[in-house]
């Protein structure tokens, strides 16, 4: 009898785990095999060779175009792709270095897929010029970190994995005031920005510091964050996708900055925080609730 009873068990748990995969539409393969057909319609300025839903939704930089427009007209080849890829929820994600007339462009997508056609295309494109950090000439090879498998030891289960990818985003938010909430960095966690290192060298006057270091003392403080969103988790890798619009006041005159950060975390800790951000209206908005 209680043979019996654990295999109805068994056989009850793999059924949902097919019916979860099945309703995502789309395994880990085929979420980069979409990702990378987008870059390839991209680079050729046809959006017709995408797998899209006709009620597809694209934004580029917040504002809401249809499929085609804005940087699918001057977008060259793509020379690095860093992804992330949830095929529990039908969602991929990749930061990427992309070509524009001569220059290199730092290049944010996320893609939602349902029965293997993209309803969500969301963006960010970054020119020169556009942040204060910029060096897409220096992002040349997706770091293996994210690629890497976490062991069962070091495994977090999807909830908690976004809440410390969003403890990361209350601690920049928080620093320099009394209500202050330490991230769950590693001690030798590293971070950069549209392919420049921001953490362990000298950055904006400040010396070195390691990420720590620069939340607890307060170097970027007056930051102020809205529009959370983790779409995209990866819990086999622990790299996760956060989303968010920050403001910052620069020289008496706010300004905003949509940011997708990617984060790979073992063991409960930060390792690592990689970023495509531009700057933008302060009144902008993400296009996405």
């Amino acid at each position: 009898m209680i043979r019996r009873t654990l295999l109805i068990i068994a056989i009850t748990a793999a059924a949902m785990h097919g019916a979860e995969k099945s309703a995502a539409g789309c395994d880990r393969a085929c979420l980069q095999g979409s990702v990378d057909s987008y870059f390839d319609a991209l680079a050729r300025h046809d959006p017709s060779m995408l797998p899209a839903a006709a009620s597809v939704r694209f934004t580029e930089n917040g504002k809401e175009l249809k499929l085609g427009e804005g940087f699918w007209k001057t977008a060259g080849a793509s020379s690095y792709r860093l992804y992330v890829l949830d095929p529990n929820s039908g969602d991929a994600a990749a930061q990427a270095v992309v070509a524009e007339n001569g220059a290199l462009d730092t290049f944010f997508v996320r893609l939602k897929l349902k029965n293997k056609k993209i309803t969500e295309a969301e963006t960010l494109v970054c020119r020169k010029g556009q942040a204060v950090f910029f060096a897409p000439e220096k992002m040349t090879a997706a770091p293996a970190i994210y690629t890497e498998l976490l062991p069962e030891s070091e495994k977090t289960a999807r909830a908690q994995l976004i809440k410390q990818a969003s403890a990361y985003f209350t601690a920049v938010q928080s620093e320099g005031t009394r209500d202050y909430q330490a991230a769950p960095l590693a001690p030798d966690m590293n971070r950069f920005e549209n392919g420049e290192q921001t953490t362990n060298v000298p950055v904006m006057g400040n010396p070195a510091m390691s990420g720590a270091e620069q939340l607890d003392k307060g170097v970027f403080k007056g930051l102020i964050i809205d529009h959370r969103r983790f779409p995209v988790v990866d819990t086999e890798r622990g790299d996760v996708v956060g989303l968010i619009l920050m403001h910052s006041n620069r020289n008496g005159q706010m300004s905003g900055i949509l940011i997708s950060e990617i984060f790979k975390i073992a063991g409960n800790k930060i390792e690592q925080v990689q970023a495509v951000m531009v700057n933008v209206p302060n009144d902008s908005d993400t296009g996405w609730k």
